[in-house]
């Protein structure tokens, strides 16, 4: 896997082993990339993995990206790929729930990529709305199987809906 774009093109990251994650195609990043400018933005990367998502942004010219994953290989993972660039950034090693707690910023950019058995997804909408972790102008992408459907939560609406392969990528913003 690697940084497809920005300060960090070509770098390449370290990812887990296994079938516990799974990485965000090139092709997938780059779409995400080219429909959200994250430029000066506050970005957290929810369910993080590798934190390539989050680095991408980075790379990108994110002003700050909030990493969090509940895997401890993982948070070792990103830590790494952060030090190999000299990026010092809030890594939480929390379930989802215990991180929308504790994080204490408004975001620009909310990027979720659960598990494929997760299915929390109404309620961890729920929870940024109630908590207002979402600027006005912020967008939140849920990449999840292209079976999945969500359902409504109110404060938050799909405005775009991009397939790719058997996954997909759900944009939400507010007032949608």
């Amino acid at each position: 896997m690697r940084v497809i774009a920005g300060k960090y093109k070509r770098s390449n990251l370290e990812t887990l082993e296994g079938m516990n994650t799974r990485p965000t195609k090139d092709m997938v990043k780059e779409a995400l990339f080219s429909s959200i400018n994250v430029e000066g933005c506050v970005v957290l990367d929810l369910f993080s993995g590798s934190g390539a998502i989050g680095i991408e942004a980075l790379s990108r010219g994110a002003e700050d990206v909030i990493f969090n994953d509940s895997s401890k290989d993982a948070c070792r993972i990103i830590k790494s790929n952060l030090d190999k660039f000299k990026e010092i950034r809030q890594l939480y090693n929390l379930d989802w729930k215990d991180c929308l707690e504790r994080v204490d910023k408004v975001f620009d950019f909310i990027y979720i990529d659960p598990p494929y058995a997760f299915e929390n997804y109404e309620e961890l909408l729920k929870i940024i709305v109630e908590k207002k972790l979402l600027k006005d102008s912020g967008t939140i992408v849920v990449e999840v199987r292209k079976d999945v459907t969500l359902n409504q939560v109110d404060g938050l609406g799909i405005y775009k809906e991009k397939k790719y392969g058997i996954n997909k990528l759900l944009y939400l913003r507010k007032g949608e």
